[in-house]
């Protein structure tokens, strides 16, 4: 690498301003992954073509690029499948609350267990802004009753 030569191929770190505008599925799905999965959130179960076709009313895909998409996100766990003579139908391993329910467990798990104490610290930190009421609630909810903090 030229030192003198900055890295003009690379992309410069996203702000804060595009960070809000990012869903939070496109955070950790790509964008194309966080479409099909509305997409399928909305319909309940659909084929490629399906999916494709839905997908052509705002933006035009090929069938192999969300066949892709849809393959890997079946690997990944998020999408099961059933052969429907010679077709696949997809449908959401998980409802979308279910999906952000165990993205959100599993990244907090991931902080704490990467930075330990320090995430610790930090959660806290960020509780102390939230009135007694709301952390009954949010206790609740961690605790699985299901009722989510209003």
């Amino acid at each position: 690498m030229n030192p003198t030569r900055g890295s003009a191929g690379a992309e410069p770190p996203p702000t804060l301003r595009r960070l809000r505008r990012i869903g939070v599925e496109e955070k950790f799905l790509g964008p194309l992954e966080a479409i099909v999965m509305e997409r399928l959130w909305k319909r309940g179960s659909a084929t490629v073509r399906d999916v494709v076709e839905d997908l052509g009313r705002t933006r035009s895909l090929a069938y192999t690029t969300v066949m892709t998409i849809m393959t890997r996100l079946h690997a990944k766990g998020l999408l099961e499948r059933d052969l429907d003579g010679k077709t696949y139908v997809y449908r959401p391993a998980f409802s979308h609350e279910e999906h952000r329910e165990r993205l959100s467990r599993d990244l907090v798990r991931g902080l704490v267990d990467e930075f330990g104490e320090l995430a610790l610290a930090h959660f806290a930190a960020e509780l102390d802004g939230v009135d007694a009421a709301h952390r009954l609630a949010l206790r609740r909810m961690a605790k699985g009753d299901g009722r989510a903090p209003r």
